[in-house]
């Protein structure tokens, strides 16, 4: 084997390490971050009227998006991987609720007295994973900027040819 071939097989090995440790992180953070959430459900008390009914197609959406989390976490940033664990710890801990619940989503965390606003460790978790995940991948894209403008004009020349 050649030493040019063997340095592309380390650099490959590399990667796919790399890879494998964001998506270990990201599975790894969202479980964390789910058990926070049922944790903080079981020990305090939610009113009746602070349980949220959920749908089959909300509970099917959220298990699509958990799915693209795991995707995004592929992307060479750790801080994606980072907002991807936020945002999919904060799926899977009301997936879990409602499929424990009847499709009823517990929120224990009132702001305000009576018939406030209600809310849960889970929603905090995918407000602040969809944060995160705006500013890492718009930071993404400006450092590859070159790299995506190289891929623009190859799609454009594709459509053109046709």
């Amino acid at each position: 084997m050649s030493a040019h071939v063997a340095a592309f097989d380390d650099g490959r090995l590399a990667t796919a390490a790399r890879l494998r440790m964001r998506l270990f992180v990201m599975l790894l953070g969202a479980a964390a971050f789910a058990a926070l959430d049922q944790w903080v459900k079981l020990v305090l008390v939610t009113p009746d009227w602070a349980y949220h009914q959920r749908s089959g197609t909300w509970f099917a959406s959220s298990c699509l998006l958990l799915l693209a989390m795991t995707a995004l976490a592929l992307l060479p940033s750790v801080a994606v991987a980072i907002g991807a664990a936020l945002f999919a710890g904060g799926l899977l801990g009301n997936l879990i609720s409602a499929g424990a619940n009847h499709l009823e989503v517990p929120n224990p965390l009132l702001l305000g007295f009576h018939y406030g606003i209600a809310f849960n460790v889970a929603d905090v978790c995918i407000l602040a994973g969809n944060l995160t995940l705006m500013v890492a991948c718009s930071v993404l894209a400006i450092r590859n900027r070159t790299r995506l403008e190289a891929w623009q004009a190859a799609a454009i020349t594709r459509i053109i040819r046709r």
